[in-house]
């Protein structure tokens, strides 16, 4: 018995030291991919694609089979010897991240299924709001076309038939300036601004891979005095938005509606 003991004990130790630099290295994996692809010192190929869908999983399977095998290997000595030994919080903590990871891929994959591949949304099919030269030259020349693709107007007629012209009872300036204001609350970075022309152009950014988006807004006034504004949200980089620009759309317009909506 004694001879199973010491043995045990070995594995454990060796064991718990593997688990622990499992526990830490995990999160810490997937922190660096997305914050190493928002602060550009990757493309969202290596750090989206290779190291958390490609990579990461078999980081999180590791963890949950150490940490199942630890939590074996102590029951086992608590069996033989009649007492602990090691880290019992150890495996637990393994077995969370084990699961945080797992549950983080299901949803994922089940946004990219539910959702549609959509990565241009604009309340103006036939006349989407433009983006100025200006905007084009400091968007760079690396990112998706700002030219709008036809072929999307019936992808979002089927998925969002509800998102179109904004039509309202009010002067056309001051709802040109109320929707600035809000794009400056959401945290949109303008670009330009034209009072005349009643148009201006912003970015967004994501907050963990920094994955970038490109906004216009156009606000004209209607022959019968009122207001019409529109709006375009499209995505720089050709990866699954899992519905972020039409939510964006959806928000924008509910606000210069009167009605509450905070961009998520």
């Amino acid at each position: 018995m004694d001879a199973l003991t010491n043995i045990l004990r070995l594995v454990i130790q060796t064991l718990g030291w593997i688990l622990a630099i499992l526990v830490v290295a995990t999160p810490l994996w997937f922190l660096i991919a997305a914050l190493g692809t928002k602060l550009s010192f990757w493309g969202y190929e290596f750090g989206l694609g290779w190291m958390t869908l490609e990579s990461g999983p078999l980081l999180v399977l590791a963890c949950a089979v150490s940490g199942m095998l630890m939590a074996i290997l102590l029951l086992a000595y608590r069996f033989t010897a009649r007492r602990w030994f090691g880290v019992v919080s150890l495996p637990i903590l393994a077995l969370v991240i084990a699961g945080g990871g797992y549950g983080g891929r299901v949803v994922y994959d089940g946004l990219t299924v539910s959702r549609p591949f959509l990565l241009d949304v604009t309340t103006d099919w036939a006349e989407p709001p433009h983006f100025t030269p200006a905007y084009r030259a400091r968007r760079g020349g690396a990112n998706r076309s700002l030219d709008y693709d036809p072929d999307t107007a019936a992808m979002q007629a089927d998925h969002f038939p509800h998102i179109t012209s904004l039509v309202v009872e009010q002067d056309p300036d001051s709802l040109f300036r109320e929707a600035l204001v809000y794009a400056r609350d959401q945290g949109w970075r303008i670009g330009t601004a034209s009072d005349s022309a009643g148009m201006f152009e912003a970015g967004a950014e994501g907050l963990m891979y920094g994955f970038r988006d490109d906004i216009s807004v156009r606000v004209r006034e209607l022959e019968d005095g009122r207001a019409q504004i529109d709006i375009r949200s499209l995505a720089q980089q050709p990866v699954h938005d899992l519905g972020r620009n039409a939510r964006r759309v959806e928000q924008f317009l509910a606000a210069m509606g009167g009605e509450a909506g905070d961009e998520s």
